[in-house]
């Protein structure tokens, strides 16, 4: 039986059918590996001082879809589910920008093209008018495969001319359902730290071969993804890491990642070697504060049957030695922030280094508050301080195809020029 098979083996009744009884579809990767997807490059950089190895995910492409960096992880196995056997309909939730959300419209049109023989860039769009018109009407491009996407009702602005990750996602053909603020709350924002489950009131538009992804795609076929990513990682250290200790840091959303990058990177190493290297994974909140961070990651790791308590260490705002360590916090999700656009800036023009505004230059702001922190005299590790005489390494999540529409929001608080904004078109200037 091959990997897209075991997949799919828990979706039928045996004989090779759907199972009517069960009104929504999963999708079990089980112990998969996928090896068609060549290891993401690592890079080593001096950052103020600091020597760090960025993993470059944002440079992943996959086959046909072309998604890339941390949604290319989580939409790995689903990617490679022949066409003729995908479910029919994808139902999702979350903002109207989400990069899920693009994601998964990018692996949906990848496998409309595949029923029809189409051999086209899969971000090919159509005009701004004719997505307004769609958002205004209710009316849907034809193809076989749906994917329908709920979030809150849209901001006029966004309803009269569409723009960024919304823009794309629906000219790739997906359905759009806006509910009000009341709707969605009662049923997706119910559960502390989310539900791998569809919510109760929610029917599968096509009884049987509907699949419920959570919001950022924390679902379990993102397991196979996460498996690969701690193969490349831990055998880059073993080859490269000479036995000293290591932080992997990256953003965190619903901070899913993760949590399955620090499970499997533990399987892995009870596996492959006799002697555990120190390594650990390091998750900087981007969407709400620690104790947000700490009850989606408690969730998903009972979900996926680990310890609830057995999740990555969560870089706190600033640390504790820090003179201004009671007035520094996280940056408020998706709000425009000077600080965060300096380092976005900075990062660009010295490091060469281009981080997208909403996770990876926040993330990195928040890092580099603990750069110069020092490793305690008693302790090896220290989960206060989780850089602190370590290496480092950064987890590139991607998500760069925003950042235009991210400066735009940047341009109306009067904190970019429009020189900085690289429109359809035009070069950034130098």
């Amino acid at each position: 039986m091959g990997d897209v098979d075991r997949m799919l083996a828990d979706l039928s009744t045996g004989d090779g059918t759907l199972d009517a009884n069960r009104p929504w579809r999963y999708i079990d990767t089980g112990e998969s590996q996928f090896s068609k997807t060549a290891p993401s490059p690592v890079e080593e950089k001096m950052i103020q001082g600091r020597r760090v190895f960025i993993k470059r995910d944002d440079l992943l492409r996959l086959s046909g879809s072309q998604i890339s960096g941390n949604k290319a992880r989580k939409m790995l196995a689903i990617n490679e589910v022949p066409a003729e056997t995908f479910p029919r309909c994808i139902v999702s939730y979350g903002g109207p920008q989400s990069n899920s959300m693009l994601a998964l419209a990018a692996v949906v049109n990848f496998k409309n093209r595949e029923l029809i023989g189409a051999d086209k860039d899969p971000f090919q769009t159509i005009s701004e008018e004719d997505i307004s018109l769609d958002l205004a009407d209710g009316t849907n491009f034809s193809k076989d495969i749906r994917f329908i996407y709920y979030t809150k009702k849209l901001p006029k602005f966004l309803r009269n001319q569409p723009s960024g990750n919304l823009f794309r996602a629906m000219s790739l053909g997906m359905e759009l359902v806006q509910l009000t603020h009341q709707e969605y709350s009662d049923l997706f924002e119910s559960n502390w730290g989310g539900s791998p489950d569809p919510p109760v009131g929610l029917d599968p538009p096509i009884q049987g071969d509907s699949v419920w992804v959570p919001q950022g795609g924390a679902f379990q076929p993102a397991v196979a993804g996460a498996s690969l990513l701690a193969d490349e990682i831990l055998s880059f250290w073993i080859e490269a890491g000479d036995g000293r200790p290591l932080s992997v840091c990256l953003p965190g959303g619903t901070c899913s990642t993760a949590v399955l990058l620090h499970n499997e990177l533990k399987k892995l190493q009870a596996r492959k070697i006799v002697e555990p290297l120190d390594i650990e994974v390091v998750v900087v909140p981007c969407v709400g504060d620690s104790a947000y961070a700490r009850r989606q990651m408690m969730s998903l790791s009972s979900q996926i049957g680990e310890m609830a308590e057995d999740i990555p260490i969560i870089l706190q705002p600033a640390p504790e030695e820090d003179d201004q360590f009671e007035t520094l916090n996280y940056f408020t999700f998706g709000v425009p922030n000077k600080h965060i656009l300096e380092t976005f800036t900075k990062m660009r023009d010295e490091q060469g280094l281009v981080l997208d505004l909403i996770y990876g230059a926040a993330a990195w702001t928040v890092m580099l508050r603990h750069w110069n922190t020092q490793l305690s005299a008693d302790l090896c590790f220290d989960p206060h301080n989780p850089l602190a005489g370590r290496e480092i390494m950064y987890v590139h999540s991607g998500g760069l195809e925003g950042i235009n529409s991210q400066l735009l929001r940047y341009k109306y608080e009067g904190l970019v020029a429009n020189d900085e904004i690289q429109l359809p078109g035009k070069k950034r200037k130098e």
